[in-house]
Formats: structure tokens, sequence, C-alpha cells
């Protein structure tokens, strides 16, 4: 099961996620995360991954999506920290080989290595 909390500010949107990142609640995320950016694309858009527990491709699919589109990450953990120094790379590579412009912030907590 994937728990997502959607919270709004006036510069920024957050989606807090808890549980699974797998098939089949990737399409929920997925959902969630077009109807947040439609509703305002101005602010800043930041997923909170520190309450996943796991992650399939599926799930890390739709994190690349949202990376592309300027998503920030907030991160826990060995295994979730480096699949967000990933998606950054991804998006620097896709940057400087003349793909679309992305933002580039990982934010990670440190006091769970």
């Amino acid at each position: 099961m994937l728990r997502i909390t959607r919270t709004d500010t006036n510069t920024e949107q957050k989606l807090i996620l808890e549980g699974r990142l797998t098939r089949p609640w990737t399409a929920d995320l997925a959902s969630h995360w077009k109807e947040t950016r439609c509703a305002h694309p101005e602010r800043k858009f930041v997923v909170d991954l520190r309450g996943v527990v796991r992650i399939d491709s599926a799930g890390e699919s739709v994190l690349a999506l949202m990376k592309a589109d300027g998503a920030e990450f907030l991160a826990r953990g060995i295994r979730m920290r480096h699949l967000v120094r990933d998606l950054e790379m991804e998006a620097q590579e896709k940057d400087c080989s003349g793909g679309r412009t992305v933002g580039h912030s990982i934010s990670t907590d440190e006091a769970h290595k």
C-alpha cells in the first residue's frame, strides 16, 4: 500500500509518500503528481520519500518523470539516497546534452545513515 499526502503552501507543493512505491500504486502517484503540477506549475515541487519502505522499477520510472519536471526529493536511507542521486545525475546529463532544463536539488536526511 502507498499513502500519499499532499500539502500546499503559497510557494511549495509537496507529496509525502509512505509505504510501498510499487505497482499498482504507481498509477495513483502519477495521477496525484499530474493533478498537483497542473494546479500550480509555478510553485516548487517536493516529493518526500522518507516514508517509502520499498520501490520497484515502476516507482523509479515515475520518480524519473517527476525529476524531469523539476521535482526535488527528500530521502533517507542508503538505497533511497542512492536512487535520488542517480535521478540527479540523469537530469544533469540530459541538461548537458541539450535536453530540457531541470532543477538540480536533492535533500537527504543524514540522521539515518
